[in-house]
């Protein structure tokens, strides 16, 4: 490459120059211009002088570039450019405010936030940053008000299939009155109205087992759940004690 036909402005190059030191430390750039002036065919000594480096500096520049590439133009021994200062981000924090999963993101990160009631999208996301290894199974489950077994369990479950096999429940529930025939649902009934009443639990696993007991039916607590939402009685254990107290103080 002949550059004598070149014209060089010299306030141009202290006006560019400039321009360019307000992004490269000062002795990157003279490397940088030491190794060009050198593969354009200055002289060692005229490049030495153009750059305010030693001869030999200039000889061992253009070595090490040659050998390891660009990298070598840093200063090894000590690091010239911002861009060496690594900044560790703040770790990432899952937690629960009020209607919302929010995800902190550490330093000055904008938070990401999550309606609790969008199960999918919560699990959906938070258990990718767990396979990823950004968030902890146990504090991810604690938001997701699950253990951390199930929590491990869902995270490798979405790292194998796609979201609706791993995360969207297919099961649709009983669709017609199997094993439960006239006298399990009057015993269904007899148990939630009595258990009411009494203060004692109305959980769809103690009606369960009351009614197994009993009839030995063998229904399952997602059974009974079905047939007390079918006969509208989710509300019952709340409303049915008052009802009997004003009853029994009515004529």
């Amino acid at each position: 490459m002949d550059c004598r036909g070149v014209e060089f402005a010299p306030n141009k190059s202290e006006e560019r120059l400039n321009r360019a030191l307000r992004v490269f430390p000062r002795k990157l750039l003279m490397r940088l211009l030491a190794f060009a002036l050198h593969l354009l065919g200055a002289r060692r000594k005229a490049v030495a002088t153009l750059v305010g480096m030693p001869k030999e500096s200039v000889k061992t520049v253009v070595r090490l570039v040659l050998r390891d590439g660009f990298p070598a133009l840093r200063d090894r021994r000590r690091s010239d450019t911002p861009s060496a200062v690594q900044v560790q981000p703040g770790p990432l924090v899952v937690r629960r405010d009020g209607d919302w999963l929010v995800v902190e993101f550490g330093l000055n990160g904008k938070p990401l936030r999550i309606p609790t009631n969008s199960q999918i999208q919560a699990r959906t996301v938070l258990l990718s940053l767990v396979n990823a290894g950004l968030l902890s199974a146990q504090e991810t489950a604690a938001a997701l008000g699950i253990s951390a077994a199930h929590c491990r369990a869902l995270a490798r479950k979405l790292a194998e299939h796609d979201v609706v096999e791993a995360l969207v429940d297919k099961r649709q529930g009983q669709k017609k009155d199997y094993r439960v025939g006239p006298e399990e649902k009057a015993e269904i009934i007899q148990q939630l109205a009595a258990r009411a009443i009494t203060g004692r639990s109305t959980s769809s696993e103690a009606l369960a087992a009351a009614v197994n007991e009993r009839s030995e039916a063998g229904v399952s607590p997602r059974t009974v759940r079905w047939h007390v939402r079918k006969f509208g009685l989710s509300q019952i254990s709340k409303t049915l004690p008052e009802l009997v107290e004003s009853l029994k103080k009515t004529p």
